[in-house]
């Protein structure tokens, strides 16, 4: 019998027999492959022998699977048969193998994460279905398969894409934890192409992951700072980046993350990013650098200090991107009760700028009422700018707003 134990080389050899058959009449044919899967008993068998110790056996069980997976009639007739939770947990333990079904095992998996049905699968309990296998994975980097791995995390990271599965594995502090073992372990060997590619892909997963605002991200927000903050100097643009998009999630929970964050001398690095960065790392550095000016007075004093006349910030007001321009609004709002910073604007048309930003119609509100605070901010800063707001019809714009600032 298939299912009894294997213990003699004539068994181990009949079994491999019968999965090679069984993927010669599955190969190129829908109508076998649903008839088998399908079939009492075989599903549980697929996942018994996948489980075994063989080598012969677990190659020809994966490339059993990995057939499957290839199409989507196949995915479907596996996502709508198999023992998916015991199925994940199985191919994420061959990711430790430095063979060729180790590279099969990641191959399956990310083809099932294409099926809605087989992610919504996990949506309950996923913290238990989900996490152990990849906990251990994530706290063994030195011990994984390093060509795969970046493809593990990233069918995780396609797991996280679903807000429900989202919520519940970032509020796991197992799951933050493995995050930052992994991260240990990749940034000792940054140096090494493999490792820096795993660290780029963790990093993309814990930016999902820290979408979520929660207690278990909050208590860890300051070891992830430290980490991020020494990324900063990253000579490949992706870790930058992704560091960087982190910093812009974490920081605006914990109070205490921005004062590291500000001690290590972030300010600078973000005032040089909006600067000369790309798209989205501009993105991610005004949000950051406006977290940090919103509740660090020393972070506020340095960003007039770094960025003079504050012209990085009020080009920002500029962009075509609402986002990028609202916290640049709001950055500016927080510094102009700086000394000199409203004063170092008297020459610029920063006026004009606001007030055409707060009376607009853009679609983000807190743009508009970023906007007028700072307007209100420069104002009060320095009466002088009041002059150049009577010339442009601004008082009843600006009385409107006077509302919001405090």
């Amino acid at each position: 019998s298939l299912n009894s134990p294997i213990r003699q080389p004539h068994e181990e050899a009949l079994c491999v027999s019968v999965l090679l058959l069984w993927q010669a009449v599955c190969r190129g044919n829908e109508e076998n492959q649903r008839v088998l899967i399908s079939s009492p008993g075989v599903s549980q068998l697929v996942m018994d022998l996948l489980s075994c110790e063989q080598s012969g056996i677990l190659r020809e069980c994966v490339e059993l699977l990995s057939l499957y997976s290839q199409s989507q009639h196949g995915r479907k007739a596996l996502v709508g048969n198999a023992d998916l939770t015991r199925m994940l947990q199985l191919l994420v333990g061959f990711v430790t193998g430095s063979d060729a079904t180790a590279d099969r095992a990641a191959g399956i998996l990310t083809d099932l994460a294409q099926e809605e049905k087989y992610k919504s699968h996990f949506q309950k309990d996923c913290v238990l279905r989900v996490l152990p296998p990849f906990e251990t994975l994530l706290k063994n980097v030195k011990m994984a398969n390093k060509r795969v791995m970046p493809q593990c995390i990233s069918f995780l990271g396609s797991l996280v894409a679903d807000k429900g599965i989202r919520k519940q594995l970032a509020a796991s502090e197992g799951c933050w934890e493995a995050c930052l073992v992994a991260m240990d372990d990749s940034m000792s060997s940054i140096s090494v192409k493999e490792y820096s590619e795993i660290l780029y892909t963790l990093l993309g997963l814990m930016v999902n992951l820290s979408l979520e605002q929660c207690s278990a991200l909050q208590g860890k927000a300051v070891a992830i700072t430290e980490r991020c903050v020494s990324l900063l100097d990253s000579t490949e643009g992706g870790i930058l980046t992704r560091a960087t998009g982190l910093l812009s999630h974490v920081l605006p929970q914990s109070d205490e993350a921005v004062e590291k964050a500000v001690e290590a001398g972030i300010v600078k690095k973000m005032v040089k990013f909006m600067k000369v960065g790309g798209q989205q790392t501009t993105r991610y550095a005004i949000k950051t650098l406006a977290a940090c000016t919103r509740g660090s007075q020393q972070a506020r004093a340095e960003t007039v200090k770094c960025d003079k006349k504050l012209s990085a910030l009020t080009k920002l007001l500029t962009s075509e991107d609402e986002m990028v321009v609202g916290n640049a609004a709001l950055c500016l709002g927080h510094c102009l009760g700086e000394p000199g910073a409203a004063t170092a604007l008297l020459a610029s048309d920063i006026v004009r700028i606001l007030l055409t930003l707060a009376g607009g119609d853009a679609r983000e509100s807190a743009l508009q009422q970023n906007s007028a605070i700072a307007l209100g901010k420069l104002c009060t800063a320095d009466p002088r700018h009041m002059a150049q707001l009577r010339e442009l019809n601004g008082l009843a714009i600006l009385s409107s707003c006077m509302k919001y600032i405090k």
